[in-house]
């Protein structure tokens, strides 16, 4: 008798203890069927229904070593490791864009200052060409100085590369001879 009476409050503790445990369990927590299930089988079952409960209705706490092993295994199972990676991925791709468009940009300013030196060298040639042609018989006829008193190509007055100039006396303001070159 004392045997029966012993395994009737064992089991009347383990029927309030998984019922108390069942009811307070979230729902996500619990395996195999639902809260609602599992009360009716700890309270219509009570010694098995409690068993079962214990043994496969819930989800069971990790251990204080098992923290460790719920950590992901690899690298690929690591959604913040993952998370790192497309984020390195992001800032690379955006600094070779970058890149991509500081070099195109100094391209383009090569090439506009390759157009502009062109241009520069075309008018000048053009010039040259022009004075070469048919204004050179115009201008050795009457010479005419610029404003700043150094004729176009860039000499002072009365210096050109050894080519004596005789100076007709109507340019002459004082009337004088012109002074012998050395």
């Amino acid at each position: 008798m004392r045997i029966i009476i012993g395994l009737g409050i064992v089991g009347l503790g383990l029927l309030i203890y998984s019922l108390v445990e069942c009811l307070q369990t979230p729902r996500h927590r619990i395996r195999v069927m639902p809260k609602v299930a599992w009360i009716a089988v700890i309270v219509l079952l009570p010694i098995i229904g409690a068993s079962l409960w214990l043994g496969f209705g819930r989800v069971r706490a990790p251990k204080k070593g098992a923290a460790a092993s719920r950590r992901p295994r690899s690298p690929d199972d690591d959604p913040d490791f993952l998370r790192q990676v497309e984020i390195q991925r992001r800032q690379r791709q955006r600094a070779e864009e970058q890149r991509q468009r500081d070099a195109e940009a100094r391209r383009k300013e090569r090439e506009l200052d390759a157009r502009t030196r062109d241009e520069r060298e075309k008018e000048l040639g053009d010039a040259a060409d022009a004075a070469v042609s048919g204004d050179s018989a115009a201008q050795d006829a009457d010479p005419v100085e610029p404003k700043g008193g150094s004729p176009s190509n860039g000499r002072p007055a009365g210096e050109d590369a050894g080519e004596t100039h005789k100076k007709s006396s109507d340019d002459d303001d004082d009337g004088a001879a012109p002074a012998p070159r050395s």
